[in-house]
């Protein structure tokens, strides 16, 4: 399948004529530093271009092309061409390395978060547990992509209200990130942030609390105190309070109906 068949825009209308490959990069990072991603597919779509001119379409650069414009469509809301693209990224890596590098990692998360996004749950599923897969198999267990992993899989679980499945996903993406980046860093907060609304959905709200608290902590930390995502967990830390002094309360009631027999 040569690029031709993809019905790519000829248009070029940017600051250089007839860029390199290497402009394309470059040309493509300016554009997405400015959010303007229709230049960026556009970068992109001429990169990809030119490098199976170039390379051919059977080369690791020709895949990682690819893998660069799906992720632009991705970008721009264009799903059905960012699949597409994808899957024609992990059909050459499968014809080359027999499927299995990082680079397919990197396809599979993405198609997977496409796919929750489309509420498709069985392929988002699916390829989550096939990212993670791959990323402890080639990069281990203490490495901050396998960390996202376990967390995106941890994510989707609590998203359909499995949250036995997400509880141990979460806590390990959380033991990884603190052995990785300490206490001072942001991805640390999320983990801390997601456990805890999951161990507020088992009602085990002590855990809740305390994971709230070192959410709270972290993010004051790095942020300012105007954050939104700051806001919400000092919003969500009030609710599980109110729901341990309802289970307090409920409890003394308990005792005290015991012990007056």
């Amino acid at each position: 399948m040569s690029s031709s068949n993809l019905n790519f825009s000829n248009s070029f209308d940017l600051a250089i004529e007839n860029p390199s490959i290497k402009e394309c990069k470059l040309l493509a990072l300016m554009y997405k530093k400015q959010n303007e991603y229709k230049k960026v597919i556009v970068c992109y779509e001429k990169l990809l271009d030119k490098t199976i001119n170039e390379f051919g379409e059977n080369s690791k650069k020709s895949i990682i092309a690819y893998i660069k414009l799906a992720e632009s469509y991705c970008q721009d809301n264009l799903l059905e061409k960012s699949i597409f693209l994808y899957n024609r990224a992990i059909e050459l890596n499968i014809k080359l390395y027999d499927g299995k590098t990082i680079e397919n990692a990197v396809i599979y998360s993405a198609l997977a978060n496409i796919y929750f996004t489309e509420e498709k749950k069985e392929e988002a599923n699916r390829y989550y547990i096939k990212a993670l897969a791959l990323r402890k198999e080639y990069l281990g267990d203490l490495h901050p992509l396998t960390a996202r992993s376990y967390h995106e899989l941890g994510f989707f679980y609590a998203a359909f209200d499995e949250y036995v499945l997400a509880l141990p996903l979460f806590e390990k993406a959380l033991a990884t990130r603190v052995e990785l980046y300490r206490m001072s860093h942001p991805e640390t907060a999320i983990s801390y942030n997601s456990l805890s609304l999951c161990y507020y959905n088992l009602f085990e709200y002590e855990k809740a609390y305390k994971c709230m608290l070192k959410a709270i902590e972290i993010k004051s930390l790095i942020l300012p105190s105007y954050d939104k995502s700051l806001a919400l967990c000092k919003k969500n830390l009030v609710e599980i309070e109110k729901s341990l002094s309802s289970k307090s309360s409920f409890l003394d009631k308990l005792l005290s109906w015991f012990k007056s027999f």
